[in-house]
């Protein structure tokens, strides 16, 4: 048996560009976006929650002036972190653009459906759906907080 032979006969890695976007980055795509919106909800609840409703009966004004300008700037930071998330699902879509050319090559050699192609390729797209999803989300949440009375959001 010839090396050749053997070497020839070793398939490709069933996720071509599995080492072009790191796991971290792509988990980070896929997920930040939602952690961000999840970290938004639960701060401004507990926000106005504290400061317009200390007792049982709800208040007409909070017992913090400050409690819309800290609810923006929560929502600032956390927004700009669901967009940092976005642009790193687009930037690793576009770095796996070559993947289907490479998918298709695997499939001309390999006609099985066990095999896992386009990881990266998948989770960078799902990475801009999901991430688009949660900045609109972000976005409609903060909404309130410039138009409303702080005490009826």
């Amino acid at each position: 048996m010839s090396t050749t032979t053997h070497a020839a006969a070793v398939p490709q890695h069933p996720a071509p560009s599995h080492g072009t976007v790191s796991m971290p980055l792509l988990w980070f795509g896929l997920f930040g976006a939602a952690v961000a919106w999840a970290l938004q909800l639960i701060s401004n609840y507990w926000l106005f929650s504290h400061f317009c409703y200390p007792t049982v009966t709800p208040r007409a004004t909070p017992t913090f002036d400050g409690v819309r300008v800290v609810g923006l700037v929560v929502s600032g930071v956390l927004l700009i972190l669901a967009v940092a998330a976005l642009l790193t699902a687009i930037r690793s879509w576009r770095r796996t653009r070559g993947e289907a050319h490479q998918r298709r090559e695997v499939r001309q050699r390999e006609e099985t459906a066990e095999v896992g192609e386009g990881r990266t390729r998948f989770m960078s797209m799902a990475g801009m759906l999901v991430s688009g999803i949660f900045v609109y989300g972000l976005v409609m949440n903060a909404m309130p907080l410039l138009f409303m009375p702080v005490c009826t959001i």
